[in-house]
């Protein structure tokens, strides 16, 4: 794995450290591709990204390491890439290798349009869709099998858990898939649902993204990645209140899940509701150990003068020693005890990481002269981590929760 791909976040060093020792194997890194629209029909360009959102999901819930969107946009902007090309075999291997990735899984798709109504005109519903995936094993450089499903558009959503589940056998040979779960009820969204969320995440305007969202979520009330993405969209917009109400409709089964409850754990901030944002980030820190939640944990423990603050920013230090944001945060905290000799080594390594951060050279001058805090001073606000790393989380998974390997 390149530098750019390894877990970055692992406070619980000591134990993470022995936990891999014991593993076998690594889980399998996979790229999913947006699968190429090789019909005339425009109109459905976003079908390929909606066969892509859902292997990707699938693939995850397993025990590989799927890169995400924005990884995926990187490296595709770095080597000059559309999206939705159909692309040399040549091309995509290097594009897997670019990203570290063990296995690319892309494909095509075709739709022909159903018989027409009396009004003469067809359904787009009843248009028949034919699917090919195919996967390149970067490890070895030959091709894995090429898998296809063939149905009407309508069942696009079983059409590609089926696919799900034959690439999840093959990529994770170990697992035993079983497929009606694949085909659970709860996981067959409405096509007309699915579009609505595709071409959210295709949209480049928030507003479009929030109208084209909230009409998946009203479709298919069930749905809960446009629900995962509204929240995101209300935090970003500090509508706090309302991000909460969306990520409380990610349920604890979902892959989502943790980062939810981290960003619900911000939004509780940002509202001034410490004590539930303590509480948002102590739940997953107890499921995933990540610096951030960590970090952010303290700076809500911190405001409601609790003591485990500085243990907690501590732990985010311990797990990555020049970070500048948990430096400041465990020196401003040791400042406020009058740890004035600590706290000074900690602010001086924050400046030192940025010489232009004002507020962090007034708190050092301030620990140098050993001088506490006067009465009725403004409070020095704690630093949060505003991204959970989605490509470290699903590696901490993998390394802590394996179900074996190829």
């Amino acid at each position: 794995m390149g530098d750019g791909y390894v877990v970055r976040s692992l406070p619980a060093l000591g134990v993470v450290l022995l936990l891999l020792a014991a593993l076998p194997v690594r889980s399998a890194t996979v790229l999913v591709l947006r699968f190429h629209n090789a019909s005339q029909n425009a109109d459905l360009s976003w079908v390929g990204e909606s066969v892509s959102e859902v292997l990707r999901a699938e693939l995850s819930a397993s025990s590989a390491i799927v890169l995400d969107r924005e990884t995926r946009a990187e490296a595709m902007k770095r080597m000059s890439l559309r999206p939705d090309a159909d692309f040399t075999k040549a091309t995509l291997i290097r594009l897997g290798q670019s990203v570290d990735a063990d296995y690319i899984l892309y494909g095509s798709y075709e739709t022909k349009p159903g018989a027409a109504s009396a009004s003469g005109k067809a359904d787009i519903r009843d248009s028949s869709l034919d699917i090919v995936a195919r996967t390149i094993d970067l490890r070895k450089l030959h091709d894995g099998p090429e898998v296809s499903e063939t149905g009407k558009l309508s069942d696009l959503a079983k059409l590609e858990e089926h696919l799900a589940w034959e690439e999840v056998k093959y990529i994770d040979p170990h697992s035993d898939p079983q497929l009606d779960k694949f085909l659970a009820s709860q996981k067959l969204t409405r096509a007309d649902a699915q579009e609505s969320y595709v071409r959210g995440l295709l949209s480049a305007s928030n507003e479009q993204r929030q109208k084209w969202f909230t009409q998946a979520a009203t479709l298919d009330p069930k749905y809960v990645s446009p629900a995962f993405e509204m929240g995101k969209l209300l935090l970003e917009r500090k509508e706090y209140k309302q991000a909460i109400t969306w990520f409380q409709r990610v349920p604890p089964t979902d892959e989502r899940y943790p980062e939810a409850r981290f960003r619900m754990g911000l939004a509780a901030y940002g509202a001034l509701d410490y004590a539930a944002a303590a509480n948002y980030f102590r739940e997953v820190a107890k499921i995933y150990p990540l610096n951030e939640v960590y970090n952010n944990l303290g700076a809500a423990e911190e405001a409601l003068n609790q003591p485990g603050a500085i243990d907690d920013y501590r732990r985010a230090l311990e797990g990555d020693p020049n970070d500048a944001v948990y430096l400041f945060n465990l020196g401003a905290a040791l400042l406020k005890k009058n740890s004035f000799d600590e706290a000074a080594k900690r602010l001086d390594a924050a400046v030192g990481h940025d010489a232009n951060d004002e507020e962090a050279a007034s708190l050092l001058a301030q620990a140098q002269e050993k001088l506490g805090a006067e009465p009725g001073s403004k409070a020095v606000a704690a630093r949060l981590k505003q991204n959970f790393d989605a490509t470290a989380f699903r590696q901490l998974k993998a390394m802590l929760a394996p179900k074996g390997g190829s």
